[in-house]
């Protein structure tokens, strides 16, 4: 069971694609899948901020590249200024509100998700859901460093605990007799 632990840091990294938020409006501003294919993105309402150097989302926002998805209540996009007054890059993203990810291997949602492109970190708070197969955690508190990987789940503190669920893989390569986890819940 404890080597099956071990493959938290791959379900932290499964929240990672929260950091592709950054897509409405212009590739430029990013992706949130296959930069190649279409970005398809719907809201009730799209404010342009310019005097605030953000874009604003609001309403049942549906944002699909390929085969990835981002929905949230609302979606905020912070760019940086250049010396002439324009748009420069997007250095924050933030979503509220029912915030879900899904791609083909691993879903995520929360009630706020903050990505900071400076330090590639992703923050998601809330009742905070992350599945990849049949493996959950559940927390209130996911932060995940995209460069490092390194990941946490939970915040000291608080009084909350943190919950995974990991089930065991059916591969005999990894316990090296090809007899080990194979009826202990691989499927």
């Amino acid at each position: 069971m404890i080597r099956h632990l071990a493959r938290l840091p791959m379900l932290a990294r499964l929240a990672a694609p929260l950091c592709l938020l950054c897509a409405p409006l212009a590739p430029a501003y990013g992706q949130i899948g296959d930069s190649s294919q279409p970005l398809d993105t719907t809201a009730e309402r799209i404010e342009n901020r310019d005097s605030e150097g953000k874009t604003v989302l609001i309403g049942s926002v549906d944002i699909t590249q390929g085969d990835r998805r981002l929905m949230a209540d609302r979606v905020e996009l912070l760019w940086t200024q250049t010396a002439a007054g324009e748009r420069g890059d997007i250095e924050r993203v933030i979503a509220t509100g029912n915030v879900r990810y899904f791609s083909p291997t691993q879903n995520a949602r929360g009630d706020r998700g903050v990505y900071e492109l400076a330090t590639e970190t992703i923050t998601l708070t809330g009742e905070v859901v992350i599945i990849q197969g049949e493996n959950v955690i559940t927390t209130t508190h996911f932060v995940s460093n995209l460069a490092t990987n390194d990941s946490s789940f939970g915040e000291p503190g608080s009084g909350d605990r943190v919950r995974a669920v990991i089930f065991p893989q059916n591969n005999s390569e990894e316990d090296g007799n090809g007899d080990g986890d194979s009826e202990a819940g691989g499927r």
